[in-house]
């Protein structure tokens, strides 16, 4: 572990390291984190190099197929913005080193089937994953997450609303293409990390608010009063003293702590915790489970209801049948995931308080 926050400190100081021989641990740790990229820069060993340029060829290929949707949408006036490692990579002076798991963008829900239909078209797989806030495809092995919502109903009414209307948030880029103002990104990325910390988050997660902080132009007045009202300005203090850790470097002004703990919770769970952990089997994600629940059972998400259940835009009156193949999917496939947000206890809560989740 501690070969691995050298590494991740030489990195970020553009500083080289002599090889190590018994590199075994470096390497897993580096992959669980999502990192095994900054091998190769920082050590210089041929071994290391095979874990960057595999990267420099998926950032091609994510970036052609990422002009490839705008394309689609530009020709077809759907307006659309970017967001998360989309548009994270392009800050790390090596967008090679920032991986990413999918393609997330967001249309606005008027505009949904139309770009659902669009995708399907252009040989865009249709995944029926089951998600509150966006429906999945994939194309040429890459998964593209497209957002009718930047939020799902298990945060906060607050940060529900605060991101209820993404494109009165950000700036036209050009023709159909927007996005988010630097200092709304940052506030949604920082909450997109306190989501995952509840269930263990990595520290790639760090690297991002490094470059956002260094190479954007965050409002700090307008970033302070935002986290204020969202409950998040203890995470951000944190964040703040953990980049400090790794860099010396100070973006804004911030309350010194001990943050070892917080850097191992964030080395121990890797980069989105994983199914069996401590962690994830006790969070309790949702700020109101009766809120939630009801949402997830009647579909009182309107959004969630007119991605999953289209055919009801035109045909309310079907509404009876699509509840009953909804619970009927619910009874199949999230029996077990339900049960446990309504029954386990969250024996963690000092420790989220900690964190500042």
């Amino acid at each position: 572990m501690q070969e691995f926050i050298k590494c991740l400190q030489a990195y970020l100081k553009g500083e080289k390291l002599n090889k190590i021989d018994d590199d075994k641990d470096l390497i897993n740790l580096a992959i669980e984190q999502s990192l095994q990229t900054i091998l190769y820069p920082t050590y210089g060993e041929p071994r290391y190099k095979k874990y960057y340029i595999s990267w420099v060829v998926k950032q091609e290929e994510f970036l052609s197929l990422q002009n490839e949707i705008t394309n689609i949408f530009n020709s077809n006036n759907i307006n659309h913005l970017y967001f998360k490692g989309s548009v994270l990579c392009n800050l790390y002076d090596d967008p090679s080193i920032r991986t990413r798991g999918d393609i997330d963008v967001y249309v606005s829900p008027n505009n949904l089937e139309k770009a659902k239909k669009l995708l399907l078209d252009n040989e865009y797989e249709y995944d029926e994953v089951d998600n509150m806030h966006h429906i999945c495809f994939k194309k040429n092995n890459i998964e593209v997450e497209l957002h009718f919502a930047m939020i799902d109903d298990s945060h906060s009414k607050e940060i529900i609303s605060f991101f209820s209307n993404p494109f009165e948030l950000s700036h036209n880029i050009a023709n159909c293409l927007y996005g988010l103002s630097d200092t709304k990104h940052f506030i949604y990325c920082l909450i997109h990390f306190a989501h995952h910390l509840r269930f263990g988050a990595g520290i790639r997660y760090i690297l991002d608010f490094y470059y956002m902080l260094k190479k954007t132009n965050i409002n700090y007045i307008e970033l302070h009063n935002s986290l204020m009202s969202l409950g998040l300005l203890k995470l951000y203090n944190n964040v703040l003293n953990v980049i400090f850790y790794f860099t010396n470097e100070k973006f804004d002004k911030f309350e010194i702590l001990e943050i070892d703990y917080f850097i191992d919770y964030m080395l121990k769970y890797g980069i989105h915790g994983n199914e069996n952990n401590d962690v994830t089997s006790q969070s309790v994600v949702h700020k109101s489970k009766i809120r939630f629940l009801v949402s997830r059972t009647f579909l009182t998400n309107k959004l969630y209801k007119q991605a999953k259940y289209p055919i009801l835009g035109k045909h309310w009156y079907l509404m009876p049948i699509c509840l009953v193949k909804h619970w009927c999917y619910l009874i199949t496939h999230k029996v077990k995931s339900l049960f446990k947000f309504l029954f386990v206890k969250n024996k963690k809560k000092d420790l989220y308080k900690k964190l500042g989740i």
